[in-house]
This record gives C-alpha cells, sequence and structure tokens, in this order.
C-alpha cells in the first residue's frame, strides 16, 4: 500500500522525522508532500518548498532512513481549500491511504474516498513547528535541539532563522 503524508514542513523537525519512521514500517511506499509550495518568505511560511524537500531528505539521510521508498513533491494549494486533494490526485503517483492529524485534511480526504490513518503525535508539544519559528524569531538557539542536525545545520546554512526575523520585522 502507498501512503501519502501532506504537510507544510516549515521547518522539519524531530516529530515529522518519527512520523515517517513509523509510516514506512507501515507502507510499502509513502509520498511525502509539501504543502503550501508556492507560499514561503513568511512568517507562517518561511521556507521555500525545495528548502522544505532538502531539509526532509537531509534529515532522513542522518538518521540512515532509505528513502528509495519515499517520492516527494510540492503541492501549491494550502490545505485551507478542499480542492487539494483534486490536485494532488493530478499530480500524485495513486495512492491508497491519507495520513495526518490534520481536522480539514482527514475530512476532505474521508470525503474523496480514501482510508484515513492517523499517525502518533510524538511529543507534538516539544516537536511543533509554530513553537520551532518561536525559537528562531527570540534567537533562541534551542530550536536546534528539535530538529535533525543536518537541518539545523541547512537552515544556518542558508540563513533561514535570519530570514525569518528579517520578515517579522518588515511585517510590524
Amino acid at each position: 500500500m502507498r501512503a501519502v503524508f501532506p504537510g507544510r514542513f516549515q521547518p522539519f523537525h524531530l516529530g515529522h522525522l518519527a512520523v515517517i519512521e513509523w509510516l514506512l514500517s507501515k507502507y510499502d511506499e509513502l509520498i511525502i508532500v509539501v504543502g503550501s509550495g508556492k507560499d514561503s518568505h513568511t512568517i507562517y511560511n518561511p521556507f521555500t518548498a525545495g528548502e522544505r524537500i532538502l531539509m526532509i531528505k537531509k534529515g532522513l539521510k542522518e538518521f540512515n532512513i532509505d528513502f528509495i521508498r519515499v517520492i516527494f513533491f510540492p503541492i501549491m494549494d494550502s490545505f485551507t481549500s478542499g480542492l487539494w486533494i483534486r490536485n494532488l490526485e493530478l499530480y500524485s503517483p495513486k495512492f491508497d491511504v491519507v495520513v495526518s492529524g490534520n481536522p480539514l485534511v482527514i475530512s476532505d480526504a474521508r470525503e474523496a474516498g480514501y482510508i484515513v490513518d492517523l499517525p502518533p503525535m510524538f511529543n507534538r508539544e516539544t516537536y511543533n513547528a509554530t513553537k520551532i519559528r518561536k525559537l528562531m524569531l527570540e534567537n533562541n538557539e534551542s530550536w536546534g535541539e528539535l530538529v535533525p542536525k543536518s537541518v539545523y545545520n541547512y537552515i544556518k546554512e542558508i540563513k533561514g532563522d535570519e530570514r525569518l526575523r528579517d520578515i517579522a520585522r518588515s511585517d510590524y
């Protein structure tokens, strides 16, 4: 069976990594869909779709997760549109299961006739992208403990944390 795991991954963190490990133990193949692919350089979506795909690949490689069974691609729609699942069907290889904890994604997937698998929440209070972005905005380096080291290094390399702080200054 092939599962699809949509998310924004802003940024990719250790909770996402745990879900992917769990999914690869259950399914033959996994499609990781980077949502809101057209959005970047905002407080809510600071990283580009390409940057997020690289973060995921770097994180999986760091933890020796063979991603031969993983397909990555961005989708331009946000998950606030009920049409996102239809667009996903147009661009994605066929899939059997939608994996998400997002109520809107779950509702849309079920209405479209898909099996929905709810992943366990791996320490959601700690591994939370909103919290990580907040720590970046505060220039609190403890955010680096919440993402794979390779992701931390990549974000530093592209100055993603600085970008987020610059964006925040321009939004006020």
